[in-house]
């Protein structure tokens, strides 16, 4: 048959060239590629390919099925990996999801305070998710993404860590020392789970906060904000539940959440003092005291730099709730922590005033009467007897005033037998085997506790990246003339009293707190450097060329 043709011009269009053009193998994408011809090796290596997946399919169906869940973590070590390498090999991109790690950030700061982590979610049987550990590992991922695709988001973060080189190194031998003290634990399928469950809500949130709040451009008050508001909704639920003397969505919780039946048990029996104590979305008062402690010195800053009276005001009945709801808790760690809050609060107040407003009677008088005051003060809580128990204990709280001492001398022997990396994380209560009357396994000294952890070297990791923060804030704030009070002041004193609560607590409960100040202070410190040789503080990725989304 006679082709068919249609003269154009000078060219011919052949009609049945979109026929002929499906059946021709089209243009490789690269050049150098060169497809594979069918064949029986080609046709084996592909079966004995589908063969492995299906064959690794069934022996992670059988381990999930048969292992106890503190084994699970080492069953799916290949597929984090696989993860991890997955997001190491995506390409260079001229934007960075930031405004997505901007937004799972404030979402973590909320939910690791305002939801119970003893509910977790359950569906169809798969492992207990608990919130925080969710909004851990999506912040996990997104801030890999970012360090993975932007080179601007990797300088900028390095930026950051080379502006306090000797807190850098100390914060990141913490965390090199913590993650070989789980290689080297006691009980490494144990604190394997448990190290990687810090990891997405300890370590990855600390370089969230270094970014965030340094070239990130969020300040001090943005973080202020939401931590009170959520610290204000806790209080409330608080002073209801002083009421009702027990929490309040106890026989309310929906049957997709699951809760631990031991941890259910200590919710039923209420806890009392003298009086009820006030737990709120905590498993004891005391890590409820300490949040109300930590939260005290940046509720002080916002007192002093408000712009107004009437705001002014509302921060002051603030921390007078504050006050109440330590008392409601009746942990004494919570009253000594808002104390030494105030202490300092006053003195660096007055020095800075002293320092940086000239001829000005008021700073150099509230610091030279300041050694008055404080002797005044450990009068009142030496010699009146409703502040002395509170403070220093007696009578009901004598018992465990009592046990932490017998803690410590259990402890020191203990620790001489493993002094480099410890026993583990989670694992110096065990070792140290500290137990109540009625046979519980517990361990109430803080500091104590981390060195059985992770050994000598992570103690004075840990100790030093906290004393090295302070000095380093002090001074900054120091030399701050713009502000009544600055931010470094309220990071500084924060840290002080988190070493104050860290004497009689060991209660992981706040973790996520504690590194959010780590990361703050050297975001903070890279501002005042700045700050401080005149440079423009960037206001984001934007600022440095790296976009955002």
């Amino acid at each position: 048959m006679r082709r068919s043709k249609m003269t154009l011009g000078r060219g011919a269009l052949r009609l049945d060239a979109p026929f002929r053009a499906l059946l021709r193998p089209g243009r490789d994408v690269l050049p150098v590629y060169h497809p594979e011809r069918p064949g029986w090796s080609v046709a084996l290596r592909k079966l004995a390919l589908l063969t492995g997946i299906v064959l690794l399919a069934i022996v992670y169906g059988v381990l999930v099925a048969i292992l106890p869940p503190s084994l699970l973590v080492g069953a799916a070590a290949p597929l984090a990996l696989l993860a991890m390498l997955v997001v190491w090999a995506l390409p260079e991109a001229r934007t960075a999801p930031t405004r997505a790690l901007t937004r799972v950030y404030a979402a973590f700061v909320i939910v690791f305070i305002a939801w119970p982590n003893y509910l977790a979610i359950a569906v169809g049987g798969l492992p207990w998710i608990s919130m925080r550990r969710l909004f851990g590992f999506v912040l996990t991922a997104i801030l890999m993404i970012c360090l993975s695709i932007s080179k601007p988001f990797r300088q900028q973060v390095a930026e950051v860590l080379r502006a306090s080189p000797w807190l850098s190194r100390l914060l990141i031998g913490f965390f090199i020392i913590q993650f070989l003290a789980t290689i080297f634990s006691v009980a490494p399928g144990e604190t394997i789970g448990r190290w990687v469950h810090m990891t997405f809500t300890s370590t990855a949130v600390c370089f969230a906060t270094i970014w965030l709040f340094g070239p990130g451009g969020k300040s001090v008050p943005w973080l202020v904000n939401r931590l009170a508001l959520v610290v204000f909704a806790l209080m409330v639920i608080g002073v209801l539940e002083a009421r009702t003397q027990h929490v309040l969505w106890l026989g309310h919780i929906p049957s997709f959440l699951r809760i631990e039946d031991a941890v259910l048990q200590q919710l039923i029996q209420p806890h009392i003092r003298g009086a009820y104590r006030v737990i709120t979305t905590y498993t004891t008062p005391l890590a409820y005291g300490e949040l109300l402690a930590l939260t005290t010195p940046f509720i002080l800053f916002r007192i002093l730099n408000a712009k107004t009276w009437p705001m002014r005001l509302m921060w002051v009945a603030f921390d007078a709730f504050i006050l109440y709801s330590a008392v409601l808790s009746t942990a004494r760690l919570s009253l000594v922590g808002f104390i030494a809050a105030h202490a300092l609060f006053g003195l660096c107040w007055g020095i800075h005033r002293w320092r940086n407003a000239r001829g000005d009677m008021i700073g150099i008088s509230a610091t030279m009467i300041y050694p008055a005051l404080m002797v005044a003060l450990m009068l009142a809580v030496i010699f009146v007897p409703a502040i002395h128990i509170r403070v220093l204990g007696g009578g009901a709280a004598q018992a465990s005033t009592d046990a932490r001492s017998a803690q410590f001398h259990m402890a020191v022997p203990v620790i001489a037998r493993r002094p480099l990396l410890g026993y583990g994380p989670g694992q110096g209560g065990g070792a140290i085997n500290w137990r109540t009357p009625d046979g519980t396994l517990t361990i109430d000294l803080g500091l104590v506790a981390l060195c059985a952890d992770v050994g000598v070297f992570g103690f004075l990791a840990w100790m030093g990246t906290l004393l090295l923060s302070i000095v380093s804030l002090f001074r900054a704030g120091l030399r701050d003339a713009t502000s009544p009070f600055p931010a470094e002041f309220a990071i500084a004193i924060s840290l002080a009293v988190l070493i104050s609560t860290r004497l009689v607590l060991a209660q992981s409960d706040n973790d996520p707190l504690f590194v959010i100040l780590f990361g703050l202070s050297l975001a903070t410190l890279y501002r005042a450097r700045l700050r401080d040789r005149g440079d423009p503080i960037p206001g984001g990725m934007a600022a440095a060329g790296a976009g955002t989304h």
